[in-house]
This record gives structure tokens, C-alpha cells and sequence, in this order.
């Protein structure tokens, strides 16, 4: 790769310099956070810090859908802090906690411009696991984000992790996955969910992206989202720059469906995909 007008190293030089620690790339308007050569794991345009460049992030505000103003959210890692950063200047009246384990990812939050902390936003350095095993706090939503270099981090993709998730979220609220990984592996944490969650489960494919947004609903009410939807999606496209009118249309559900029903909803749906 090419010297950029941002940086004085190339990639491969930068990332041998990082010894194995999170590290930041500039290419242009883009700067990109890296946890070794293979992925990128979080993007941000420099002119235009808070837009949600990655499709994945995008689809992950579906939560908007079935709840346009939160009181409390949780994030589960803090990457470049996108998505910290979009929820804090597009929900003035919702109270944002994020939650990272890796303090060089933490000590890197000025170079991506997250806000400081202040009275409704809180960046806590700590295992995602321990931090909702003993809060007291509860949320409307969960926004889970936790990945290590090779994928989903191993504890925060068990049962154990999934049920105490639901034991911290309000009652008609819902976590909100991103996960990655072969039909096996997604098909293992969708059925998960679907038990854990009494079924209440929805999904879709980030655009031109091999990430799936799963859904888990704790008591949704379910005719209220069928025909709210819509609305909801109509109000949230004339205030963002993406569409939630066609996150909504992609959406899937075995919501209120049989172990069977689950079964071939979801096995043709990762072989579609």
C-alpha cells in the first residue's frame, strides 16, 4: 500500500509498529481502527466524524424502529465510537453507557472524536460480562459490539452472557447484535437467542456486508410493531442520512414461531444470504 497524504507510514509499516496493540489508519478523509492487518473494525470520515460509514452501524439504529426515544442504552465495545457518537448527537434525551474492555482502544478516543463524558454519556473500562452481571442499572436497549482480532469475543457470544443481557433489559426493550461468522455459528446464536428471548427474534444482512443484526425482543408488544414500523421508519428517514424505511422492509422474523418454523426460517435464510 501507498504512503497516504494522512500518514508518514504505510499500512504494513504502522501495523508493525503496533506490536499486536489497536491502532489507528489514516487514508484520506478516512480513518480507519485496526486490531491486526485482516479487518477493519471501525471507519470514520475526518471532515464528518459522526456519520455512520459502515452498513453495519447503520443497521444496528433498527432499534429506532421499535422505539424512536430510549431513555438508557448500552453499548458493548467501544471501537472507534461510531455508534457512541451518532446515538449521543441524534438522542439528546437518551442517557448513553459504553462498556470496553481494552484500554488502548479507550486511550484512542480523541483521535476518533468521542465526546467526553458528561451527565448521559459514559465510557467504563471493563468486561462486558461483569459489568451486567453486577449493574443495577436497566436499558432499553443493548447494542452489542464486542469483537476481539479473530471475530466475536468468546464470552460475549454464550448463553450465560445472552440471559444475563435479558435480566438488564426493560421490559419492551431488546439487544441488538452484530455478528459475523459461518452459517454454523450463526445459526448456533440465533436459536440461542430465539429460546432465551421466548422467540421474540428479528433480523437482516447489513448492505454489501457479511454482517448479520440480530434482534432480540424482551416482551415486545408484536401487533405494535408490525404496524409501527412504517411510521416509525417514515419519521426516522427525514432525520438521518440513511434509510430506515429500507432496513425495515429487510427485516426477517421467526417471532412467535415453532423450534420447527425457526428451524427452516433460519437455515434458508443463512443459505440465502
Amino acid at each position: 500500500m501507498s504512503k497516504s497524504k494522512s500518514n508518514t507510514l504505510t499500512f504494513e509499516e504502522t501495523l508493525i509498529q503496533s506490536k499486536g496493540r489497536a491502532f489507528v489508519f489514516d487514508d484520506g478523509d478516512l480513518r480507519t481502527l485496526h486490531f491486526d492487518g485482516n479487518s477493519i473494525q471501525s471507519a470514520m470520515s475526518i471532515s464528518s466524524p459522526d456519520r455512520l460509514i459502515l452498513t453495519y452501524t447503520q443497521a444496528m439504529m433498527a432499534f429506532l424502529l421499535f422505539n424512536p426515544a430510549p431513555a438508557h442504552i448500552l453499548l458493548i465495545g467501544l471501537g472507534g465510537g461510531s455508534l457512541a457518537k451518532y446515538c449521543y448527537q441524534k438522542l439528546p434525551d437518551t442517557c448513553i453507557t459504553v462498556v470496553e474492555l481494552d484500554k488502548d482502544v479507550i486511550a484512542l478516543r480523541d483521535v476518533f472524536h468521542v465526546q467526553k463524558d458528561d451527565h448521559r454519556f459514559q465510557v467504563i473500562q471493563s468486561d462486558a460480562l461483569d459489568f451486567i452481571e453486577t449493574t443495577s442499572e436497566k436499558f432499553d436497549f443493548i447494542l452489542h459490539d464486542g469483537f476481539v482480532a479473530d471475530g466475536l469475543a468468546p464470552a460475549l457470544s454464550t448463553e450465560s452472557f445472552y440471559q444475563s443481557c435479558h435480566q438488564v433489559l426493560c421490559e419492551g426493550g431488546a439487544l441488538i447484535s452484530n455478528l459475523w461468522g459461518n452459517h454454523e455459528v450463526l445459526f448456533k446464536i440465533m436459536l440461542c437467542l430465539h429460546t432465551i428471548f421466548d422467540e421474540q427474534l428479528w433480523w437482516c444482512n447489513a448492505r454489501n456486508s457479511l454482517n448479520r443484526i440480530l434482534i432480540s425482543g424482551k416482551n415486545i408488544d408484536v401487533n405494535m410493531t408490525q404496524s409501527g414500523f412504517s411510521g416509525n421508519a417514515a419519521l426516522l428517514d427525514g432525520q438521518h442520512q440513511f434509510s430506515f424505511s429500507d432496513i425495515a422492509r429487510r427485516l426477517h422474523t421467526t417471532t412467535g414461531k415453532s423450534r420447527a418454523d425457526f428451524d427452516a426460517f433460519a437455515s434458508n435464510y443463512l443459505c440465502a444470504a
